[in-house]
Order: C-alpha cells, then sequence, then structure tokens
C-alpha cells in the first residue's frame, strides 16, 4: 500500500485523505502514514477502512490506526449496519430497534478510535 501510495503521489494524485484497508500492526500503519505525508505532505491524513470484517477484527484495526498519529478516522459500514439491516428485513426486529442496534454499533467503533488516540503520547 506505502508503494503505492507513492507511486499514485508521483502522478499527481493528492487527496487530502487517504482511505486504508485495515491493518494489523502498528509499525505498517506507521509506514503508511509516513508515505502518505512524505515531501512536505503533514496536512493528508488516513482513515481505516473496515473492509466489511467481523465486529472483532475491525475493533482490532481501529485501536491500531487510531494509536498512530495520521490516521484521523475511520470508515465502518457494513460491520455497523448488515446483521441489524438483515435482521430488520428478515422482520426479526423492528426498523427503531435496527436503527439503535447500528447506532450502537457505530458508537462503540467511534469510543474505540477516541480512546486509543488519546492514549497515545503527543
Amino acid at each position: 500500500m506505502a508503494e503505492t501510495i507513492k507511486e499514485l503521489q508521483d502522478q499527481g494524485v493528492e487527496p487530502d485523505v487517504w482511505k486504508i484497508e485495515g491493518l494489523d500492526r502498528r509499525e505498517d500503519c506507521e509506514k503508511i502514514v509516513a508515505a502518505a505525508q512524505r515531501g512536505g505532505r503533514k496536512a493528508v491524513g488516513c482513515i481505516i477502512l473496515g473492509r466489511g470484517e467481523d465486529d472483532k477484527k475491525v475493533r482490532e484495526w481501529l485501536a491500531t490506526a487510531a494509536g498512530v498519529p495520521g490516521f484521523i478516522g475511520f470508515a465502518v459500514g457494513r460491520t455497523s449496519f448488515w446483521d441489524p439491516l438483515v435482521d430488520w428485513r428478515a422482520k426479526k426486529i423492528t426498523r427503531n430497534a435496527a436503527v439503535a442496534e447500528i447506532a450502537r454499533r457505530y458508537k462503540e467503533f467511534v469510543e474505540i478510535f477516541e480512546t486509543s488516540a488519546k492514549a497515545v503520547p503527543v
């Protein structure tokens, strides 16, 4: 991913935010940020994607990425909404219950990211 970011930058692709698929190791997150911010691009940030993974894995990725300066947020969709939406369509839960569950999951992801980010010394 880091090499691809560099190649894209060399060809003039200059996003303000890079969307990065989940990474297991802090070192890999650091490499991605270094690539994204190379050459004076200090205002560029990265967000972690959920990649449709299960809840446990997404939580791990969020905690890992949030602890690395340069990761500024996340985009987790399916992991938040898929199961409640399937249950609602199957009439196993109400619309209100689905909405509440999606909100609860997303709020937990926000809390994981924010707590992990605060744990990093500046």
